[in-house]
């Protein structure tokens, strides 16, 4: 596991989870500003590996520590996923974005379909945002 993982992980810490999750969607929202930034400076690469690692944690995390049982219509970790989607689809837009990133991209995603957390319960619903986006 990267450095990075390691604290990514650490942000969903049994310890960290409230009503919503809005702990761990705080301990999240660097990583929207990170992904962001990395969008600005062309480097899609870690851009896309940041995105991915929040992703397989919070897909993990929602079933393993059953976050399911803490928020009745909002889970705010899925909102601040959301918007580091929406950038990195921006850049998909503008044309810039690598072919070989955009397919990891697309590798990474089609992998967390299959989970549980996202065939028993539609999280992360980001993927849903990358449906639309393809049709």
């Amino acid at each position: 596991m990267t450095n990075g993982k390691n604290k990514i992980e650490a942000v969903f810490s049994e310890r960290n989870i409230d009503e919503d999750c809005d702990t761990i969607a705080r301990l999240l929202s660097p990583y929207r500003e990170v992904v962001r930034e990395l969008l600005i400076q062309g480097n899609y690469a870690e851009a896309v590996t940041i995105l991915l690692e929040v992703l397989e944690s919070l897909t993990y995390h929602f079933v393993e520590d059953e976050h399911y049982n803490y928020f009745d219509d909002m889970y705010s970790p899925d909102y601040v996923c959301q918007d580091m989607m929406e950038a990195i689809i921006s850049s998909i837009k503008s044309g810039n974005f690598p072919a070989a990133e955009l397919q990891r991209l697309k590798d990474g995603l089609e992998k967390l379909k299959h989970t549980e957390a996202y065939e028993n319960y539609g999280v992360p619903y980001v993927l849903d945002v990358w449906e639309r986006f393809l049709a």
